[in-house]
């Protein structure tokens, strides 16, 4: 499959990178993101980082 030059880019990035730089991307893009459940929108909190829950990303997140 032949990806854009910019995916493929992102494609390099999730391939290269270790979980804890992962981690670090999602700290550094936290005040971007949003999250929704339908009715209710909800902003990463931002006294908490980005951590380990088991294998998978935690984000904590705030009422908006």
């Amino acid at each position: 499959m032949e990806y854009t030059k910019d995916f493929q880019q992102v494609m390099d990035f999730y391939r290269d990178t270790t979980p804890k730089q992962k981690q670090m991307f999602l700290n550094l893009i936290s005040d971007t993101l949003m999250f929704f459940d339908g009715e209710n929108s909800y902003n990463v909190d931002d006294e908490c980082y980005t951590n380990f829950n088991g294998i998978y990303h935690q984000i904590n997140i705030t009422k908006e």
